[in-house]
Parts: structure tokens; C-alpha cells; sequence
């Protein structure tokens, strides 16, 4: 219970802090085009990631290669003409090259960057990170999961793919310069080491994960602004939820533009239904779901048949910032509604619907009623002209989207 108290109260700090530190994070960009401003920030619901008190487990710190080799007038080249889409990690990258046994007790402790190359991501990873040993096979879980859940790819043809980003604003380098992933997903995982109070994210791009329960226990004790702030603790096990929820924006995000409902919607229902999914099979994921504080953010106003229609229009885009996250939840139960009443291709058959729409605005930070309406119009024309009707009607029936401020 103590847990779960402090899970809640971190869920509406975090929502606060983030809100005013990050106003105009929450953000969220369908087929980037390459467009970093375009990304697909979780705002409220990656804000629910809890910190960790760590177990005495076994750590194999291992030490990274810091030697740097001369590039060749031949590696320069090649690293040059990398085109998007292709896969180039530059041979003498001074980062070593870590793999992970697959053991949950066993710790890698990161002492540099470093990364780790798996099928469908490469996590890129920062100084302090400590990762158990079975985190980069449930992530690589997680992502099977939302393909076969949303029936789309994680490396749509269409999507056109760019470089890792240049974190060099944060870190004062840029450690990944010339990388190009090809269509693997770039998962950063960060500690907030200038404790600017980041938050994870995603983009239709990549992935970043800045989760108090991965920062190594020496950089936490030892880092004033994180062991020594009351709400800030760390949990025992990681909020594989979070991973979810993001992983689910970027894989949704090179799919199709989305509205803010439903981006933050579908990211929101697959971060419970992943967990769901998996936790019988990865104990750590398993061990998550055991401890997870399931939680509705509030909606300003009660959704039935009348209002339905009216307030998925509308994308919650004037609301006060109280109610920010009311699209998580409105959200959430739409895409739960047209899974439950019209099947697995609940996802696949409107994302390539809303792709032909071939928006080009950003229309989650930048409201579009017209535009909504043509989204709103592809699902009605997929599912029936009385679906927010019927929608409402579902609410009331099953007793959600009733809560409000």
C-alpha cells in the first residue's frame, strides 16, 4: 500500500512538474519526415514512471573501451554517405558494444556510453544506467507484443528514417555523430544528470527513457536533487508500463499522424494491455503488473451519446492544465471500445486510413478542427455514422469516462 500511495502521489507531482519545466513537451508527430519538433512526447503518462530502491544483486560493472582510433579518408566517407534507412555504426566508436545474459538478478552498471544491438532497437545507454539482466529481452517482448496487438509493423516501408538524434545540448557532444540505425528503433536511456527534471518520450524517430529505478544506486545516492527530494524514490522493479506506452508512440507514430486522443489514447491502452499480455511469461514484467497503481487521469466533462462526438472534435485543446491528461483517458477507452466491439484490426484498418489523409501538420500541438473532423470522418466511415453515439453509450454502460474534476 505504501507503494502504491507514493506511486499515486508521484503520478500528480510529476504531472505538475513536467507541465511547467517541459509546457509544450507533450507533443506528438505521425511520420516525422525527419522533423525532431515533430516528436511524440508521453507528457502525463510517461510522468508516472516510479524510482527504485535497489536490490543487492549481483553487478558486473563492466569497463568501456575509451581509446579512439583515427578515421580513415575510406570510414569518413562511408560514414558521410550513410543514407537513411541504412545501418552504420562507425567501426572505431570508442562505446562498447554490451550484451545483456538474459538473467533478471545479474546488473550491468554503465561506466561510459555504451550500447546494446538487438533485432528491432539499439538501446543507447548512459553513463549510470543499471540495467538488469533481462531488460533488453522484455523490451524486445514489449515490441513484438504492440506489432501483433496494433497489427502493424515497428519499420513501416513508408517512414522516412534519419540519424539518431543530436543530444549535444544535453551531454556537450554529441556521442552518436555518423550513427544511422537503419529502421531499428534508438532507444535512449538517460539519468538526468543535471537534474533538469527530464521526462521519457517518444517520437515517430526513437525513444527515450529517463526512469529513476534504471539510475545506478551510487549516481542516486550521490546526486543531490534525486536521494534527497521527499517524492523522488526508487521502486524495486521497473515500470515496464512506461516502456510500453512509449514504444507504442513510436511504432504508432511511423505508421500515421495521429490526433492528440488518439495518440496518447492508443499509447495509454497499450501500456496496460502489453503488461497484461506479457506478464505471464517475464517475471520482471510479472513483478510490474503486481505492483502497478492503476490510474485514470480525470476528465473535465462526463462522455455520453450526446457529447461524444462533440469533445473528440474538440481534443481536449482548450482545456485548463488541471485536466491535462483527460486525452489519455478519453483516449484509452475509445481505442478500448473499438478493439472490444470490432475486432484485432482495430488499429491497422483506421492507421491506414489516417495515413492516406497525408496530413503534414503537426496536429497535436497545433489543433486543427477540420483537420480532427477528417479523422473523426475515418472512423465512421470505418465502423458507422452512429459510432461516437454508440460510443457514449458503451461508456455509460460499463461506468467509464464518468469521473470528472
Amino acid at each position: 500500500m505504501k507503494n502504491k500511495r507514493l506511486l499515486g502521489m508521484k503520478r500528480i507531482v510529476a504531472l505538475v512538474l513536467s507541465l511547467l519545466v517541459s509546457c509544450g513537451a507533450l507533443f506528438s508527430a505521425c511520420d516525422s519526415k525527419s522533423e525532431k519538433a515533430e516528436g511524440s512526447v508521453t507528457g502525463a503518462a510517461s510522468e508516472v514512471e516510479t524510482e527504485k530502491t535497489t536490490e543487492a544483486t549481483t553487478e558486473a560493472a563492466t569497463e568501456t573501451t575509451t581509446q579512439v582510433t583515427t578515421e580513415s579518408e575510406t570510414e569518413e566517407k562511408e560514414a558521410s554517405s550513410a543514407a537513411p534507412g541504412e545501418y552504420y555504426i562507425p567501426a572505431d566508436t570508442p562505446y562498447e558494444k554490451v550484451t545483456l545474459d538474459g538473467v533478471k538478478e545479474h546488473h550491468f552498471i554503465a561506466t561510459d556510453f555504451c550500447y546494446i544491438e538487438e533485432e528491432k532497437f539499439v538501446l543507447l545507454i548512459e553513463k549510470d544506467i543499471d540495467l538488469p539482466g533481462d531488460f533488453a529481452d522484455n523490451v524486445s517482448a514489449i515490441i513484438d507484443e504492440i506489432e501483433k496487438q496494433l497489427g502493424v509493423s515497428y519499420a513501416p516501408d513508408e517512414h522516412n528514417y534519419v540519424g539518431v538524434t543530436d543530444f549535444t545540448v544535453h551531454y556537450g557532444m554529441n556521442p552518436w555523430e555518423g550513427w544511422q540505425l537503419g529502421k531499428k528503433i534508438p532507444i535512449l536511456l538517460q539519468v538526468d544528470s543535471k537534474n533538469e527534471v527530464l521526462i521519457s518520450g517518444a517520437s515517430a524517430d526513437e525513444t527515450f527513457f529517463v526512469m529513476y529505478e534504471l539510475f545506478s544506486e551510487e549516481f542516486w545516492n550521490s546526486t543531490s536533487g534525486f536521494y534527497d527530494v521527499e517524492w523522488r524514490t526508487r521502486p524495486d522493479y521497473i515500470d515496464y508500463s512506461t516502456i510500453a506506452h512509449e514504444l507504442t508512440h513510436t511504432i504508432s507514430l511511423r505508421n500515421c499522424r495521429l490526433t492528440k486522443i488518439l495518440a496518447e489514447g492508443i499509447a495509454q491502452y497499450m501500456g496496460e494491455t502489453v503488461v497484461d499480455a506479457l506478464a505471464p511469461d517475464h517475471p520482471s514484467i510479472a513483478e510490474f503488473k503486481e505492483n502497478r497503481f492503476d490510474f485514470d487521469y480525470p476528465i473535465p466533462e462526463a462522455v455520453d451519446a450526446s457529447n461524444a462526438e462533440t469533445i473528440f472534435l474538440a481534443d481536449y485543446s482548450e482545456i485548463d492544465a488541471a485536466d491535462r491528461g483527460a486525452e489519455y483517458t478519453y483516449g484509452k477507452y475509445l481505442w478500448k471500445f473499438l478493439h472490444d466491439e470490432y475486432g484485432d484490426a482495430f488499429f491497422s484498418d483506421a492507421a491506414k486510413e489516417f495515413r492516406a489523409l497525408a496530413v503534414d501538420k503537426d496536429i497535436y500541438r497545433e489543433y486543427d478542427e477540420e483537420i480532427v473532423g477528417k479523422y473523426a470522418d475515418v472512423l465512421k466511415n470505418l465502423y458507422g455514422d452512429d459510432l461516437f453515439t454508440n460510443f457514449g453509450k458503451w461508456c455509460k454502460k460499463h461506468n467509464y469516462l464518468l469521473q470528472t474534476t
